[in-house]
This record gives C-alpha cells, sequence and structure tokens, in this order.
C-alpha cells in the first residue's frame, strides 16, 4: 500500500516540478546523444581500417629506397614477415586541355597491401593489364575493359582495364603533390605488373613490409635499415605515411574533440544533477520529517528519492546513446566520406557510452541519496524543524572600512550571504566557467581554423594563380609558358622529403622557392624568412617541434629526387599551416649539386584558355579555390563546432537556471523575513539579480583565461602530419562569449526573482513545535 502511495507522489513531483526534472532528462539526452554520435564515427572508421589492413595486409612500413640491394636479407629477418618491391612514378592520361594525373605503381608480386576490387577481375601479378582507382574511373567515366592511353617516356601506350579498385595504400591520397582535398576527376592512381609494363621489371623505388606478431616498430626499423643499408631515403609506418596517416589521424582526432567536449560536458551534468536533486530533496525536508514520524523507514525513503534520479538520467541517457549513432554519427560520417579512399563505412557504437550511462545514473541516484541520507541522520522532531541560518563570518572586502562603507546594503548582504555559503559559491563560479569555457572555445576553434587557413593562402601564399607543371614536358615548353607571364612568376618544386635528426626522422614535404613576391615565410620569433641569403632550410613549426628542432641545428635531407643525402644547417623554423616540412631556396638546392625541377608557378596574370592547353600546364588553381578546399576539409570539424556551441548555450541556461533556483529554496526564509520586514518586490529582486551578477563576475575573470588554454589544447588536436593550426580569437568573439553568459545570468535572475512574488510570508516564518 505504502510502495503505491509513494510511486504516486513519484508522479506528482514529476509533474509539480517538471522543469527540473526535465532539464536533468535533457542535459543526460544531449550530452549522451554528441558522446555517443562521435565516438560511434571515431571508432567505425577505426574499425574498418584495422578490419581492412587485416584483410589486405596492410604493410606496416613504407620504405623510400634508390634501389632493392638487400631486399634478400631483410626478409631472412626475425621481425620481417612480408615484403614487396615496387616503382612507383607519375604519368599523364588525356588531352592537353584534359589532362589527368596518374600515378602508377608496378609491381612484382601482391603479398602486401593488397586492393579491394569494386569491379572487374582481382588484381594479378602476372596478367597484363591495368587496375584503375575506382574513384578517379567513376569521376572521369572510365570502366572495365575500356582501353586508356598512359604518356610513357614521352610517348603514349594503350592498356586494358581489368578493374576498378580501391587500395588501402591511398586512403587518404589527394594528387602528387598533396593538394588539400582529393580531387578524383584530376588525379587518381593505377595498379599493374612488369608484365604489363615490362620497362620497370627490374627497377625498385619503395619496399613495402609487414611485421611478424608483436614486432617492435624499432626493431623493424633497424632490420631495415641495417639490412638495406646507404640505399634507404626514409622509412614510415602507418602513423607517418601521408597517404595512411591522414585518415589515422582524422579518426584519432574526432575521438580526441568527443572526449575533451564531453569531459566538459559531463562535469556540467554532474554539476547540475547534484544542485538539481539537492534542491528538490531539501525543498522537501518537511514532507521526510513526516515520513519518518509515521514511521516508514529510511530504506523505503531513501529509495523514493533515489528513483527522482534513476529515471531523469536513465531515459534521457539511453534516448541519447540510441539517437547519437543514428543522427549526430550520420552528420558527421557523410563528411568524412569524400575525404579519403575509403570503401568500407560504418558506424559502430562504442561501450564506452554504455560507461558513461553507468556513471551519470550513478551519480543522479547517489546525489539524491546522500541528500536524503543527510536528513535522515536527525530525529522526526529535527527535521520537521526549519533549518537554522549559519551565522555570517566576516568576510575578505570588510576587512577595507572605508571600501565596506560605501557599499549599498544590498551589495553588503550580498558578500556576507557568498561568506556563510562558500561551497554553494563555488558551484555556480564552476558552472559559469565550464559555460564560458565551452562558448570561448567553440567561438575560438571556429574563427582559429578559417583564420589559419585565410592566413595561408593570403599572406604566406599570395598568388593570384597556381599553374601545375607537367614535369613531363620539355624545357623550351615550360619557358614559353613563363615568357608569356611577362616576368611575373615564381617558381616553385614540391617533393617528397625525408628529414632526420640525431634522434629521429619524418617523412615529409621539401619545398624549394626560387626568387619572387608570392611566398612570404613567418617566422616563430618574428619577421620574414629571407630563403636567399644563406645555404641552409627553415623547418615548419610543427615539424621542429616533433623532432626537436631549433634553429642552428643541422638536419639530414634525403629524397628519391636527390643524388646524395645532404647536411643542412637550419636558419629558422617557420610558422606555417601547410604544406608541413622544410624550405629552401632554389639557390640552396643549386649549390648542393640538385636539378631544379619546377612543378608549380605561382603569378598574378591572368591564365587563359590557350595557355591552360599548353603542354607544360597539367592544372591550373587560383589562390581562392585552394582555401575553399582547405575550408572543406573542416567541414567534420565545423558540425562539432556548432553543436559545441549549441550545446554551450544550453548547459549556460540550465546551469545558471538550478543554482538560481537552489540558491532560491535555501533563502526562502530569508527573503520572506525581508518582505515581513517591508523591504519591496524590487529591493528582494535586486538582492537575487547583484547575487547571481557577483558569481558571474567570478566565473569570468577565472573562466576567461581557462577558456584560452582549453582553445590552445583544442586547437591543437586538429593538427595532422601536414597541416597545423594556429589560435586566433578576436576580442569581440570573447566579449560575445562573456555577453551571452550575461545574459544567461539577467534572464535566469529575472525568472528567480519573479518568485518573490509567490512567497508565503506566513508559512515561511512559522516554527514547528
Amino acid at each position: 500500500m505504502m510502495t503505491k502511495i509513494l510511486i504516486r507522489k513519484n508522479l506528482r513531483d514529476l509533474r509539480s516540478d517538471f522543469s527540473e526534472f526535465f532539464s536533468i532528462f535533457a542535459l543526460s539526452l544531449l550530452s549522451l546523444l554528441v558522446f555517443s554520435g562521435l565516438m560511434s564515427v571515431s571508432n567505425g572508421m577505426k574499425y574498418e581500417f584495422n578490419d581492412w589492413a587485416q584483410k589486405s595486409s596492410l604493410a606496416d612500413e613504407w620504405i623510400s629506397v634508390r634501389n632493392s640491394d638487400g631486399a634478400t636479407n631483410l626478409l631472412k629477418q626475425s621481425s620481417v614477415k612480408q615484403l614487396q618491391k615496387q616503382y612507383v612514378f607519375n604519368t599523364y592520361i588525356g588531352t592537353n586541355a584534359e589532362k589527368k594525373m596518374i600515378q602508377t605503381v608496378v609491381v612484382n608480386n601482391n603479398s602486401v597491401s593488397k586492393p579491394y576490387v569494386v569491379s572487374g577481375s582481382d588484381f594479378s601479378a602476372t596478367k597484363k593489364g591495368v587496375w584503375i582507382d575506382s574513384n578517379f574511373a567513376s569521376k572521369n567515366n572510365y570502366k572495365v575493359g575500356h582501353k586508356i592511353k598512359l604518356s610513357l617516356s614521352g610517348s603514349e601506350r594503350e592498356y586494358k582495364v581489368k578493374g576498378l579498385i580501391e587500395s588501402p595504400n591511398f586512403i587518404g591520397y589527394t594528387g602528387p603533390t598533396n593538394d588539400i582535398i582529393a580531387n578524383h576527376s584530376k588525379y587518381g592512381y593505377i595498379l599493374t605488373n612488369s608484365k604489363t609494363m615490362p620497362a620497370f621489371k627490374n627497377k625498385t623505388n619503395q619496399i613495402l613490409v609487414t611485421g611478424k606478431n608483436g614486432f617492435s616498430t624499432s626493431a623493424l626499423k633497424k632490420s631495415i635499415e641495417s639490412s638495406l643499408g646507404s640505399s634507404v631515403i626514409s622509412i614510415s609506418n602507418r602513423s607517418e605515411y601521408g597517404n595512411v596517416s591522414k585518415y589515422v589521424d582524422k579518426s584519432n582526432s574526432l575521438e580526441k574533440l568527443s572526449i575533451m567536449f564531453c569531459l566538459i560536458l559531463f562535469s556540467l551534468v554532474v554539476l547540475i544533477t547534484e544542485t538539481t536533486m539537492s534542491r528538490l530533496v531539501n525543498n522537501q525536508r518537511s514532507i521526510i520529517g513526516l515520513f519518518r514520524a509515521l514511521g516508514l523507514s529510511k530504506l523505503s525513503i531513501v529509495a523514493h528519492y533515489g528513483m527522482y534520479g534513476l529515471v531523469t538520467t536513465l531515459c534521457g541517457g539511453i534516448i541519447g546513446l540510441l539517437l547519437g549513432p543514428m543522427t549526430i554519427a550520420r552528420l558527421i560520417l557523410n563528411k568524412q566520406k569524400p575525404l579519403y579512399n575509403m570503401p568500407f563505412w560504418k558506424i559502430r557504437t562504442s561501450n564506452l557510452g554504455w560507461d558513461v550511462l553507468i556513471f551519470l545514473t550513478l551519480v543522479g541516484v547517489m546525489t539524491a541519496v546522500f541528500s536524503v541520507a543527510k536528513i535522515l541522520n536527525n530525529t522526526p522532531a529535527s527535521i520537521l524543524q526549519p533549518r537554522a541560518v549559519k551565522g555570517t563570518p566576516k568576510n575578505l572586502f570588510e576587512i577595507f572600512p572605508n571600501f565596506w562603507a560605501r557599499l549599498k546594503w544590498d551589495s553588503k548582504w550580498v558578500l556576507r550571504d557568498k561568506s556563510r555559503t562558500k561551497s554553494k559559491e563555488l558551484i555556480g563560479i564552476i558552472g559559469v566557467v565550464g559555460s564560458l569555457v565551452l562558448l570561448i572555445t567553440s567561438f575560438g576553434i571556429q574563427q582559429s581554423l578559417n583564420q589559419t587557413n585565410y592566413n595561408t593562402f593570403g599572406e604566406v601564399f599570395q598568388y593570384s594563380n597556381e599553374i601545375k607543371v607537367n614535369t613531363d614536358a620539355s624545357p623550351a615548353k615550360l619557358n614559353k609558358v613563363m615568357s608569356r607571364l611577362d616576368g611575373d612568376h615564381q617558381r616553385i618544386e614540391q617533393i617528397s622529403t625525408n628529414i632526420r635528426t640525431s634522434r629521429t626522422q619524418m617523412l615529409t614535404t621539401g619545398t624549394i622557392v626560387s626568387p619572387g613576391l608570392y611566398v612570404k615565410l613567418p617566422l616563430v620569433t618574428g619577421g620574414l624568412a629571407t630563403l636567399n641569403s644563406k645555404n641552409g632550410v627553415y623547418v615548419s613549426n610543427l615539424i621542429a617541434n616533433k623532432l626537436g628542432i631549433q634553429k642552428g641545428s643541422n638536419v639530414e635531407v634525403n629524397s628519391t629526387v636527390m643524388s646524395k643525402k645532404e647536411i643542412l644547417p637550419v636558419l629558422g623554423v617557420v610558422k606555417v599551416s601547410t604544406p608541413q616540412g622544410i624550405y629552401l631556396s632554389s639557390k640552396t638546392w643549386k649549390n648542393i649539386g640538385e636539378a631544379f625541377t619546377v612543378t608549380s608557378i605561382f603569378t598574378s596574370q591572368n591564365i587563359n584558355g590557350k595557355m591552360k592547353n599548353s603542354a607544360a600546364i597539367n592544372q591550373v588553381n587560383t589562390l581562392s579555390g585552394n582555401r575553399q578546399d582547405a575550408n572543406k576539409v573542416l567541414g567534420s570539424f565545423q558540425s562539432v563546432i556548432v553543436l559545441l556551441i549549441i550545446f554551450s548555450l544550453f548547459l549556460g541556461w540550465f546551469i545558471l537556471y538550478n543554482l538560481g533556483m537552489l540558491n532560491f529554496s535555501e533563502r526562502y526564509r530569508e527573503y520572506a523575513t525581508m518582505r515581513v520586514l517591508g523591504f519591496r518586490l524590487n529591493e528582494v529582486r535586486s538582492v537575487i539579480v547583484k547575487d547571481n551578477l557577483f558569481t558571474w563576475l567570478m566565473g569570468t575573470i577565472i573562466g576567461v583565461p581557462v577558456g584560452m588554454l582549453f582553445l590552445q589544447v583544442y586547437v591543437g588536436i586538429a593538427d595532422t602530419n601536414t597541416n597545423e593550426f594556429f589560435v586566433h580569437i578576436s576580442l569581440v568573439r570573447i566579449l560575445i562569449a562573456v555577453a551571452i553568459i550575461l545574459i544567461n545570468v539577467l534572464i535566469t535572475s529575472l525568472v528567480v526573482a519573479r518568485q518573490v512574488k509567490r512567497i508565503e510570508m506566513a508559512s515561511a516564518l512559522k516554527s514547528v513545535d
């Protein structure tokens, strides 16, 4: 009988205090909605990658070599499981006006990094024919059975398409010059064999290696270096090889973003749950005392109030966990698909979401239980008595009597009350700090990513048009193109470069720059790099930090296009977003005995259709077009940012509202006393508003610097081996974030202040005998 009564009371309380219970329900739902959605994307990307890596025997190490001497000895090493030699080069397909660049891979066997066949016959290392990148084929209408013409050694040769494939070696491939995003209509890749292209039968410039189970990465690299010796140019594992690491970095970034975001989110949800449940229980103090006086057991009372936390957090959390993978996950996953050459895309839920649900549910239940248990430690008669008002200790401001004397009575009341309820004030400040941190981070990361792209394509690179050069074209044709630019140009060569220090090495991009006006490299110490002043290199900030490089250090530079490796001094560290790697002048490049082969030309001249048809020009990109491509890459992060802003606004409102209502319930008798003593409604409301404004002020003082620190960490998560982003947030955006919290404070203060009208002065002041 009593159980039914308590259940009916639960239902009545849920209706009467609907807004408070709904706030816990909504925040549990929304927090787990975002967390489960983001984690489902990251978990799905990782699972599908690992599954494909296992089925395809994806390489553990990619080795750029000058020749394959020592490959036989390498296969005998205890840490090496499989080895595959191949020759990789770029060629072209199509007319001058519509040239497409194809990266061609010629293999003698296919035991490592086996491709997934979308259509056609399985890839074979012995049957004649070529297998084309399915995304490139789709954009250019190539089908199985078609014959295509490739430019090889200055002549065109025809090959039959045997199949359309996707290779795990090219998941993040964006073209031979590492364009910002994949342009499948312009760039692709082909897999074939030495039987189809016998001229490359005995050529090797890349070796793929898989390690045995339980192998050590360091041990595997040592085996490679000892076996291949001086023929090694670079060694890259899955987290270093650009065509693979881009995908791995993105899945890791999404996971880190979701965890960092949700750590603050969950902390604030816990805060809201604790304050809400404490207020609801304390408001029913007299009812709890009545229950005990009527003989109801402590366990029944505890279970009754524990249901409040259980129902709200559990129901909201389960709905969030179920909806996240179906809504947010699909939205974000669809933004990833165009960026990568991945045949398998699935959303896979993470068990971590259920762990978080259990945690939040326990918090909801235990906060209610502890609040009730604290009350139940007293006798029924004591519980029925009104709570005694604590004595008010002197606060910090009273130490300065002149300042204290100038304050109005309501300000003094607020400051003395803060010193009496320090724990509640701390909770309020934490709530404001958390909301402000999320807002500053959301506004800041949005501006940081966009501003970094704008600075890259606008300040670092200042051209109007970028001409991608056909490296197979004759020097005469290239000179003819440059002559039409009337001297308004700056030539660039970009190459894959391995940088080695005394401790470690990294495969990255080498950018060789001729004299000109279109490349401005800002130094981290201030000023601009002077590429033509000395023989040496400048290193990008991200690479310098990863490899421990400083100005004055020496680095070993090696590449497949170099005749020999060189040790060069570091002239400085430059603050650029992309490309990451080293920068050096064409003069330095020639001084070390290397040929300067132009891959791009920067210019402000208009490129007409006749020039675009030149055999020396492969593609023409505009600066604004490159910036738009860079912004497309940020699309997935922007989705997270929008969610962050929305949740920051929700959290700000719920936190401040619940804290305001908690303060009101605890000071109900005090406000009633003020009304009995003749204080007007506006005077009582003034106390409430100033109380909340003081909390906002303290939270803002702490929250702004904490928000900036959190933003710095959050922006760093978006960094990859090919891109670095820098923190940018304007004072206006910081002020907007502060103003949003202030508006929330004022609105919640006014909403809470309206409750003063409903005070029943007689019942609030009467005592219980």
